[in-house]
């Protein structure tokens, strides 16, 4: 026998929506904490340290040319003057060897009001004890004992 249904009776809409019953969540498994993975932290702390090294000394090399290329400005100015000062050395040796010369010698006797001699004289040494011996006077003396 067919069991007796009962009957519906009309549904009057209500203004509050009915809740629906939740259906079961299926059973999970218990959470865990989980560690990061090591080896990306290891690749990043690796390769930014790398990254560093590689900027520092770039950076360090960069400095050091810099003070290379300075010095060898200034050992370049040092040698253009060198080559100015032995310019200069070399024109005041050549003067002096002119004046020292017999040519420049009797240009500059010339030039003070020396003659030549017309006749040449031979000095010979004076032997030992030919010559008296010098008086003594006081330069600061009264004049009374010259």
């Amino acid at each position: 026998m067919a069991a007796a249904r009962p009957a519906l009776s009309p549904r009057v809409a209500s203004s509050a929506p009915v809740p629906r019953p939740l259906k079961a969540a299926p059973r999970r498994a218990p959470l865990q904490v989980v560690r990061p993975d090591t080896r990306i932290r290891t690749v990043g702390a690796i390769g930014s340290t790398l990254l560093l090294v590689v900027f520092v000394t770039l950076f360090v090399l960069a400095a050091i040319h810099a003070m290379l290329v300075q010095g060898q400005a200034q050992i370049d100015a040092i040698n253009a003057e060198n080559v100015v000062l032995e310019t200069e050395v070399t024109r005041a040796v050549a003067s002096l060897a002119a004046a020292d010369s017999p040519e420049g010698l009797a240009t500059q006797a010339a030039a003070a009001g020396l003659v030549e001699s017309a006749s040449l004289v031979m000095l010979t040494p004076v032997p030992d004890g030919a010559l008296a011996a010098p008086i003594w006077v006081d330069p600061f003396g009264s004049g009374a004992d010259r």
